[in-house]
């Protein structure tokens, strides 16, 4: 018997099973089946407006047990409104001097913060892949702003996927992280990401981050912020909200 036998029997014993009530992969074949990708994938495509909605819904209710803010807006203005507000509420833990650090991405770019930030002594930094003093700027900032690939419902879990520009550390050493997203990309479960990332396997790093740091180590009282940020939240653009409450009283809708 190798070590996975013994560690899997170690199991059996714990959870009341003998050695004859081991299983073989052929007896779970459902288990160790394919994923059916292309059944995913389109479930993901077609997926309605009203449908994303009660997605979003069902993420709210996750994210409220594990302590992740989530915030739905109706446009990158109202995102850009809400970021603020999240940053002139949260002080630094050390000294002073507010910093923020975001990913270089287009959408983000949109928000113009540095605009929004003019005259208030908040400097905003961008991770440029040639930006050599970026590591600096990261731990120099006490808020790290992103934007993720995918929201999952099921699990409040924000993804993200690094690369030269996106680095990890953004949302990994300030200790408050804002992420932002369009609602067209919260998925349901898990098994839909690894549908995305099957169909286009990312060529760097891949991060799931599920609520703010946390640990219970100490006479089990939950600390927020141990290893990483001490706050996350998770903006949600849903701009096709908007189109939709200008189109009542059109006609279109009995009401």
């Amino acid at each position: 018997m190798d070590e996975k036998d013994l560690f899997l029997a170690d199991i059996r014993k714990s959870l009341g099973y003998s050695a004859q009530d081991a299983r073989t992969t052929q007896e779970c074949a459902s288990l160790f089946a394919s994923a059916d990708d292309a059944a995913v994938l389109e479930r993901i495509q077609y997926r309605t407006h009203v449908e994303k909605q009660a997605l979003l819904k069902i993420l709210q209710e996750n994210a409220e047990k594990i302590n992740l803010d989530v915030q739905p807006v109706k446009s990158l203005a109202d995102a850009a409104t809400r970021i603020v507000e999240i940053v002139e509420k949260a002080e630094p833990e050390f000294g002073h001097t507010k910093q923020l650090i975001q990913h270089d991405d287009t959408v983000l770019a949109k928000l113009q913060l540095w605009k929004r930030f003019s005259g208030k002594a908040v400097q905003v930094h961008t991770a440029y892949a040639v930006d050599s003093q970026v590591r600096e700027k990261s731990i120099a900032s006490y808020v790290g702003l992103t934007a993720p690939r995918w929201a999952v419902a099921e699990s409040a879990t924000i993804v993200e996927l690094g690369e030269p520009g996106r680095p990890r550390s953004t949302s990994l050493v300030p200790s408050v992280h804002i992420a932002l997203i369009h609602l067209k990309d919260v998925l349901a479960e898990l098994s839909e990401v690894y549908a995305m990332l099957r169909q286009q396997p990312p060529e760097h790093s891949c991060l799931f981050i599920s609520g703010p740091s946390k640990t219970a180590e100490i006479e089990a009282h939950m600390v927020h912020g141990a290893h990483g940020p001490r706050q996350v939240h998770l903006v949600v653009v849903d701009e096709q909200l908007k189109e939709a409450e200008g189109l009542r009283g059109s006609g279109l809708f009995s009401s």
